[in-house]
């Protein structure tokens, strides 16, 4: 199901939003002129990253520096290891929704 998640003038470049739909936390951010939503909790320690940096595709986890790609949800730093989850996002007028699964 497609969610409006927040409108497009809120998501401005590396800033990152946190809500909750369907039982799952999702971080809306914007990265490269590009939206990105994901899952906000790292696999690491379950720390939400919702304070982490967003940088060139990428968002850290502000309490051990691990780093995602927000494309695809790899670990990108330190090496291999859990994912997290990633979603669609389309742009719908002035508003961003997040397509997340019933």
């Amino acid at each position: 199901m497609w969610c409006k998640i927040a409108a497009k003038e809120e998501i401005t470049e590396g800033t990152v939003k946190c809500v909750n739909i369907a039982d799952k936390k999702i971080l809306l951010t914007r990265s490269d002129n590009t939206y990105y939503a994901c899952g906000a909790i790292c696999p690491h320690q379950g720390i939400s990253m919702e304070n982490g940096l967003v940088f060139d595709q990428e968002i850290t986890c502000p309490e051990h520096s691990w780093v995602f790609s927000l494309k695809t949800g790899e670990l990108t730093w330190p090496g291999s290891g859990p994912r997290i989850p990633t979603y669609p996002v389309r742009v719908v007028g002035e508003d961003l929704e997040v397509y997340v699964s019933e």
